[in-house]
C-alpha cells in the first residue's frame, strides 16, 4: 500500500512542479487551446486546457508506470495527449522533452517545463500500516492534473480576481477499485498553496482501513459552510440558506472538496451534471478515510469509477450531480434539507 501511495503522491507532485514552472515567466507565454465539443464541459460557454494540463497529465502517467508498471494501462485522465496538432510525450531526456515543447512554447519556457520534468522532486514520509496490502491487479487510477484551469490561466497571467487564481488550483489523483468501482487511495495536491510551498494531503479507505493526512493541523468539523459553483440553480441555494447552512461560492471543483476534507466547510453541493471522475475520484477516497463521503445527488448512492474505457470524456461525466460531506450527520441534514 505505501508503495502505490507513493506513486500517487510523486506523480501529484510532478505535475505540480509544471504547474509552478509556468509562473516564472510572462503569461503570454502559456499555450492556451479551446477543448472541442465532445471534450469540454458543458457547464462552461467555452472550455480551455493549456499545454501544462497535458504536460502534467502524461508525466504523472509516467511516474506512477515507473513505480508500478502493472497499473501503466489501468491509468486515465481528463485530458487527451494532443495539443494544436503536436501529441505531447514524456522523452527519455530532458533536451528530448524540451525539444518537443518548443514546437508549440518559446525555448527558454520549453526548458523549464522539461526541467520541472526530468528534475528532482520532493518527497514525504509516509506513515501507515505495514501489514495492509493492496492488489494493484485490482486498481484503476483517475488523473486531474491541473483543475481550475480557468483560474490557472487567469494566475498565470495576473489577470485573477481576489480569493480566485493559482491558490484555487489543484492537482486530483484517486485509485479505486477495478472490480466495484470503490474509491480507495486519494491524494490532492494544492500546488499554489502558502506562496507557492504547495501542500499535500492524502486518504486511504480499504477493508476497515481509515488512515489519512491532512498536514500539521487541526481539522474542524464544525463549520456550517456548504459550497456551491456560481451556475447552481438559485431555488436549491435558498433551500439550503434556509436550513441554516451559509452557502458560499467559490472556484474549481477539487479546490471546493479540498475545503471539505480539511473541514473548512461542511459539504459541496452540485445538482447537475459539471463534475467528472477525474474530479472526484481522489478527494472521494480522502472523504470516505476522513467519516465522509461523496454521492449522487439524485439517488444518493455513491459514485463508483469502474467505467468502461475508451468513452466519451462525457461518458465519465457524474451526470446526476454529487454530495460531498464532511460527516454523516452533516449528510442527513443536507438531505432533510434538499427532500
Amino acid at each position: 500500500m505505501s508503495k502505490i501511495l507513493k506513486a500517487l503522491i510523486n506523480a501529484s507532485e510532478r505535475a505540480a512542479c509544471i504547474a509552478r514552472s509556468c509562473t516564472e515567466s510572462s503569461g503570454d507565454t502559456l499555450l492556451v487551446a479551446e477543448k472541442c465539443e465532445t471534450d469540454a464541459n458543458i457547464r462552461f460557454e467555452r472550455d480551455f486546457k493549456t499545454i501544462a494540463d497535458v504536460l502534467a497529465q502524461e508525466c504523472a502517467k509516467v511516474e506512477i508506470a515507473s513505480y508500478l508498471p502493472e497499473l501503466a494501462e489501468y491509468v486515465r485522465g481528463e485530458e487527451c495527449n494532443e495539443i494544436n496538432g503536436v501529441t505531447i510525450a514524456i522523452q527519455k531526456s530532458q533536451e528530448e522533452t524540451a525539444k518537443l515543447l518548443s514546437s508549440l512554447i518559446p525555448m527558454s519556457t520549453a526548458n523549464r517545463m522539461a526541467k520541472s520534468v526530468h528534475g528532482e522532486i520532493n518527497t514525504i514520509c509516509l506513515d501507515l500500516p505495514e501489514m495492509l496490502t493492496l492488489d494493484t491487479d485490482n486498481l484503476g487510477v483517475w488523473i486531474d492534473p491541473i483543475d481550475a484551469t480557468a483560474e490557472f490561466i487567469a494566475g498565470v497571467r495576473g489577470e485573477a480576481n481576489a480569493s480566485h487564481g493559482l491558490p484555487c488550483v489543484t492537482v486530483l489523483i484517486g485509485a479505486y477499485l477495478r472490480s466495484s468501482g470503490e474509491p480507495v487511495v486519494g491524494v490532492i495536491n494544492q500546488p499554489f498553496y502558502n506562496g507557492g510551498k504547495g501542500r499535500i494531503i492524502w486518504g486511504v479507505n480499504y477493508e476497515g482501513v481509515k488512515k489519512c493526512y491532512v498536514g500539521d493541523r487541526e481539522v474542524d468539523f464544525g463549520h456550517n459552510t456548504i459550497l456551491i459553483s456560481g451556475a447552481e440553480k438559485p431555488d436549491i441555494v435558498e433551500k439550503i440558506k434556509n436550513s441554516g447552512f451559509e452557502v458560499i461560492s467559490v472556484p474549481g471543483a477539487g479546490h471546493k472538496l479540498l475545503k471539505v476534507a480539511l473541514g473548512e466547510a461542511a459539504g459541496y453541493i452540485v445538482s447537475k451534471g459539471t463534475t467528472f471522475r477525474w474530479d472526484t475520484c481522489g478527494p472521494h477516497a480522502i472523504l470516505n478515510a476522513r467519516g465522509g463521503g461523496l454521492i449522487s445527488y439524485t439517488t444518493h448512492k455513491p459514485i463508483i469509477y469502474n467505467d468502461g474505457s475508451g468513452l466519451e470524456p462525457k461518458e465519465y461525466c457524474n451526470s446526476e450531480g454529487i454530495i460531498a460531506y464532511a460527516d454523516n450527520d452533516t449528510l442527513q441534514k443536507i438531505l432533510n434539507t434538499l427532500s
